[in-house]
C-alpha cells in the first residue's frame, strides 16, 4: 500500500484528550479515530492489526474444537430477566425499544443468547462436549470509559462457550482453553500471567484472568516467579514475614497521653516504634449485621474482598458519625479495655500472633496503650487470612518471594457450572436415561482491547513496536531525497516485493527524511527499508529492525532471500 493514498495518516502531535499511551500513539499514528468517549473507529492500519489478532484467535479456538458462529448483538429483555442480570447488571446495560414497544438490550455478553440456542442443539450425552465461539461487538455503558481501547463502551470481543456432561469434563476442557489462551498471547508478542480472581457478575466461583505486565495497568497482580503462581491483589494469599527481632518479654501494659495524627506512620513516630508494632483496628459496617473491627499489624493492609468472602456479606468502612454513635473514638480504636456499652465484635489477621508489646489506641482522644499483648490484654473471636498481599511476602506454595506488578487484563475464563443451563432448562439425557443439567464454561478475549494492550506493553519512546505476527505490514519501505533514480528504484522495489507476496507499506510522499523516519518509528512496523542516494551507491537498501538501533546495507540481489528469512523467523 502506498502511504500517499492511505485513509488516515500520522498527526504531528498526539490528541490533547488522550489519557493513555495506546490512545495517544494509536490516534497520532492513524490507527484509530475517537468518535466519543469509549467509542473508536478502526482505520486501515488499526483494522489490519485487529484482523490479524482475530485470525490468531480463530486458529487457537478451532484447535480446541471451537466452532465459530455469530450471534445477534440485540437481545430481547426477557432473556436477561430470566437470569436476573437485567437487574444485577442494570448499570451497564444499553436498553432500547422496538416496534410494538418491545424492550431489547445491546449485549454486554452472550450467555443469555447462547444458552437457549444450545438448548435447541443439545439433546443427549452424545452431543457433548461441544464448544462454540464468536467474534462480536459488545456494548457496556461503562461509567469510566477511558484509556483508549482498554476501557470502552463499544468494543470487540471473542467469547467462547463450552457445554459438558460433568464438572470433571469441564475441568479437562478448561485446561485446554488455558493453554490455547497462552498460545494466543504468546503469538501476539505478549507474556501473559494466569490470575486467580473473583467471578463477579458472571460466576459464583473464582474465575481466571490473563494479564500482561505494564506500568499502565489498572490491576495489581501478585506473582511468584519461582512456581509461576499469580493472583489478583484482592484475593492473593501469601506468607507474612515475621519481624526480624530478638525475642521479647511481655512488658506491663501502660496507658499514655500522646499527641499524634490518625495514620500508622504518625502513630509509630510518636511512640518511636516500627510500624509493625502498631496494632491497627479498622472498623466496617456489615450489611444487616452492625459493626465489626478487623485487627491487623500496622504495616499491613486489610483485603476487603477477603473480608467480604469471609462474612458472606457486603461491607463498607464505618463513617465517623457511625463510629461516634457506637461509642468509638476515631483514630484511637482498639479491642483493649472497651466498655460493655460498646457493641462491636473483633476478628484479626494471623499477622498479630507473633508480635509482642503492641502500641494501640485507648478509645479516648490523645490516649494510647503501650505494651499490649494478645491473650493477656485482649482476645479475638476468630483469626482469618485478611491481609492484602504485596511485595515482601512469601509464596504460600513454594516459600519464595512474591512480587507486585501492574497489569492489563487481556482475557478471562469462568466455570459457569449450571447457573445458565438451569435458568434456560438446558438439559441432556445421560447414558443412564436420566435428564441432567448441562455444565458450562465461558472464555473471553477482548479483541480491540488486545490491540491497545500490545501498544501499552511494547511501545517505546519513539512509538509503537508491533510484533511481526500482528503488524499491519511486515515492511515499511521509505525513499529519501528527491532524486528521480531513487524514486524509480523504490517504486520498482515496491512493485516487485508486493508481487512476491510481501506486505509492504511504501512511504512515497515528498516529505523530509526526518518526517518520514519519525513516522516509521511511530507506526512501528517491524522492518524498515530505506532507499536513498547513499544506498544506491552501495547497490542495496538500508535494513533496520524497529527493535534495534543499528542498521546495515542489504544488497538488492539478496533482498528477497533476507526478507523470507526475516518473516519466517
Amino acid at each position: 500500500m502506498k502511504y500517499s493514498k492511505f485513509f488516515g495518516k500520522t498527526k504531528h502531535n498526539p490528541p490533547c484528550d488522550a489519557d493513555s499511551k495506546n490512545a495517544q500513539l494509536l490516534t497520532q499514528a492513524g490507527f484509530v479515530d475517537k468518535l466519543a468517549a469509549g467509542i473508536y473507529n478502526l482505520l486501515p492500519l488499526g483494522h489490519r492489526v485487529f484482523t490479524k489478532i482475530c485470525g490468531i484467535i480463530r486458529e487457537e479456538m478451532n484447535a480446541v474444537g471451537g466452532q465459530e458462529i455469530l450471534m445477534p448483538a440485540l437481545h430481547p429483555i426477557d432473556l436477561w430477566e430470566t437470569t436476573g442480570r437485567s437487574r444485577t447488571m442494570d448499570d451497564i446495560l444499553y436498553r432500547t425499544r422496538a416496534s410494538g414497544d418491545k424492550e431489547f438490550v445491546f449485549g454486554p455478553s452472550h450467555e443469555e443468547t447462547v444458552t437457549p440456542l444450545a438448548a435447541g442443539c443439545i439433546q443427549s450425552y452424545k452431543d457433548l462436549p461441544m464448544s462454540v465461539y464468536q467474534i462480536q461487538t459488545k456494548f457496556r455503558d461503562e461509567p469510566r470509559a477511558k484509556s483508549g481501547l482498554l476501557r470502552g463502551r463499544e468494543f470487540g470481543m471473542k467469547d467462547m462457550y463450552s457445554f459438558h456432561v460433568s464438572e470433571e469434563d469441564l475441568d479437562e476442557y478448561y485446561e485446554k482453553a488455558i493453554q490455547a489462551y497462552f498460545n494466543v498471547f504468546e503469538r501476539c508478542g505478549l507474556k501473559a500471567y494466569l490470575i486467580e480472581a473473583s467471578g463477579g457478575p458472571f460466576s459464583d466461583k473464582f474465575s481466571h484472568e490473563f494479564s500482561v505486565e505494564t506500568p499502565a495497568g489498572e490491576d495489581t497482580i501478585i506473582i511468584c516467579e519461582s512456581c509461576g503462581g499469580a493472583q489478583n491483589l484482592e484475593i492473593a494469599e501469601g506468607k507474612v514475614l515475621d519481624p526480624d527481632e530478638p525475642e521479647e518479654k511481655e512488658l506491663p501494659m501502660e496507658k499514655v497521653d500522646v499527641e499524634r495524627g490518625f495514620s500508622v506512620e504518625e502513630n509509630a513516630k510518636a511512640h518511636d516504634v516500627d510500624p509493625y508494632k502498631i496494632l491497627k483496628t479498622v472498623v466496617y459496617e456489615v450489611e444487616d449485621a452492625g459493626l465489626i473491627g478487623v485487627v491487623i499489624r500496622g504495616d499491613l493492609n486489610v483485603s476487603e474482598v477477603k473480608l467480604e468472602n469471609y462474612l458472606g456479606k457486603q461491607i463498607r468502612p464505618a463513617s465517623p458519625e457511625l463510629l461516634k454513635k457506637a461509642g468509638l473514638v476515631q483514630g484511637f480504636i482498639s479491642p483493649v479495655n472497651l466498655p460493655d456499652s460498646v457493641k462491636i465484635s473483633f476478628i484479626a489477621d494471623h499477622s498479630i500472633k507473633n508480635v509482642k508489646n503492641f502500641v494501640t489506641g485507648a478509645n479516648a482522644p490523645a490516649r494510647d496503650f503501650k505494651n499490649v499483648n494478645l491473650g493477656r490484654d485482649f482476645t479475638i473471636e476468630d483469626f482469618v487470612d485478611l491481609v492484602e498481599v504485596g511485595t515482601g511476602f512469601k509464596c504460600s506454595k513454594c516459600d519464595e518471594p512474591l512480587r507486585e506488578i501492574k497489569g492489563i487484563e487481556v482475557g478471562n475464563i469462568f466455570k459457569l457450572g449450571t447457573r445458565y443451563s438451569d435458568a434456560f432448562n438446558l438439559k441432556f439425557t445421560d447414558n443412564d436415561g436420566k435428564s441432567k443439567s448441562v455444565v458450562m464454561g465461558c472464555y473471553g478475549i477482548g479483541t480491540t482491547r488486545l490491540v491497545g494492550s500490545i501498544v501499552e506493553a511494547l511501545a517505546d519512546e519513539k512509538g509503537m513496536v508491533w510484533p511481526l505476527s500482528v503488524a499491519p505490514y511486515h515492511v515499511h519501505l521509505v525513499h529519501l531525497g528527491k532524486d528521480d533514480d531513487v524514486k524509480e528504484k523504490a517504486e520498482q522495489l515496491y512493485q516487485e516485493l508486493t508481487s512476491a507476496g510481501f506486505e509492504i507499506l511504501y512511504d512515497d510522499r515528498d516529505e523530509s527524511a526526518g518526517v518520514k523516519l519519525n513516522d516509521a518509528d511511530l507506526i512501528g512496523i517491524p522492518l524498515r527499508l530505506v532507499v536513498s542516494r547513499k544506498t544506491l551507491e552501495n547497490d542495496g537498501v538500508e535494513w533496520k529492525k524497529r527493535t534495534e538501533e543499528d542498521s546495515g546495507i542489504v544488497k538488492f540481489s539478496n533482498l528477497k532471500k533476507e526478507l523470507e528469512s526475516f518473516i519466517a523467523g
